[in-house]
């Protein structure tokens, strides 16, 4: 297990490979037939010793990445965008002149709050005219390729450099999450706020739910090791505040555009690789476990099915290599409906399938809000013997549960 692979946050060459979750499929590569060939791409789980950062090695490329479909869209918790609305103007003196940019469009909903509160002078960058991406079904993985440091230079002399610029769930996304920060320094005045928000993945770790290991993510923060990470740029003067939902925290770092020497990361990296170890040792025991509880269940006639066509539940099947023991996945979008599953390419059923007793035990791989929702809804399918156990560990009806009494 030698490291040469270089880090994608420090840059030093100690990445140690952790999971090897071999040629996955893009997520979003939805089969309209079974016979449809896919593209698939080497997905490993790596952690650098350095620095602590978990993230993927050796990327799947931005043109695999790319979706196929219009329809695709992913919704992050906005639910602390006040709060952070309210903290960002108690650091900076808020008037009309104050310019706040979004660097795309999951900045949209804050400059929205910005706006409300009677701050007018708010952009975002277009993907089309301000970074030149043509391809009308682009999102975050080309745009934090597009995002270089020379072409934030010029838009900044175009547009003026932000007082406040807003980054919302794309640094994760970045190959190369340094070039990606020049870049917004180059975008903001010196002095100015950036404001990074990305997915805190200590309950992925501590909960070992390995299916949110996803391709277009390709670092996994914790608040160590994002605060690091900006230290090891220079930039030392970092508020980072964690605001807490279900199944997944949002991490925000409000981050002084404001250059200082490196700090060499002081991250006790053996806790790091403690955790991560410990993350990795359970995924072929998760999986093999699984794997039988599912087998019994089949072999005494339980059918079962999946609940919620994302992305979660193409890594949970994929992963774990479940797609034997289902009869399909359940998910009521009509773009979906009808279609195969990316890689197992099982097929996505509407949800009658309930109604119709055809399901025994249902699977869900919903956040808790809709998880409730689902369960209000499909109340007629529980009075008649069906069960619902969630695929996630923080759920209080998950699955683990059935697996430890086994």
């Amino acid at each position: 297990n030698h490291m040469t692979k270089k880090c994608v946050g420090c840059g030093a060459n100690a990445v140690k490979k952790l999971i090897d979750l071999g040629p996955q499929p893009p997520s979003n590569r939805y089969l309209s037939d079974k016979k449809e060939s896919f593209d698939t791409h080497p997905v490993e789980f790596c952690m650098c010793i350095s620095c602590g950062l978990a993230q993927l090695s050796n990327p799947m490329p931005p043109d695999v990445v790319l979706s196929r479909f219009e329809w695709i869209s992913y919704n992050e918790p906005e639910g602390h965008l006040d709060d952070l609305v309210n903290v960002l103007a108690t650091k900076i003196n808020l008037c009309d002149k104050t310019q706040i940019v979004g660097v795309t469009y999951k900045d949209d909903s804050t400059l929205a709050r910005f706006n409300s509160k009677g701050v007018l002078n708010t952009y975002r960058l277009s993907q089309a005219n301000d970074l030149e991406i043509a391809e009308p079904l682009a999102s975050l993985e080309t745009i934090q390729h597009a995002l270089s440091p020379d072409r934030a230079s010029e838009l900044a002399a175009k547009t003026g450099q932000a007082d406040i610029l807003l980054v919302r769930h794309i640094i994760e996304h970045a190959h190369e999450p340094r070039i990606l920060l020049e870049a917004c320094r180059n975008l903001c005045k010196p002095g100015g706020l950036l404001v990074f928000e990305v997915p805190d993945c200590r309950k992925m770790l501590n909960g070992h739910d390995h299916c949110f290991i996803w391709e277009e993510h390709i670092s996994y923060f914790t608040p160590e090791t994002l605060k690091g990470f900006f230290e090891d740029a220079g930039l030392n003067d970092v508020d980072m505040r964690v605001y807490p939902y279900p199944t997944e925290d949002s991490l925000v770092a409000i981050v002084r555009n404001s250059y200082s020497s490196p700090k060499k990361s002081e991250i006790n990296t053996a806790k790091q690789l403690a955790q991560l170890e410990e993350f990795t040792s359970t995924f072929s025991f998760r999986g093999t476990r699984l794997k039988q509880h599912l087998h019994e269940m089949r072999s005494q006639g339980t059918r079962i099915a999946l609940f919620g066509a994302g992305h979660l539940a193409v890594k949970f099947i994929n992963f774990y290599g479940l797609a034997d023991y289902l009869i399909g996945v359940i998910d009521d979008n009509p773009n979906k409906l009808g279609r195969y599953m990316p890689g197992s390419k099982l097929p996505i059923i509407g949800s009658d399938i309930l109604e119709k007793s055809e399901v025994d035990l249902c699977l869900l791989t919903l956040n808790p809000e809709s998880e409730q929702k689902v369960l209000k809804a499909k109340a007629a399918y529980f009075s008649k013997g069906g069960k619902f156990r969630s695929i996630f560990s923080a759920s209080a009806n998950s699955i683990n549960e059935d697996i430890k009494n086994d």
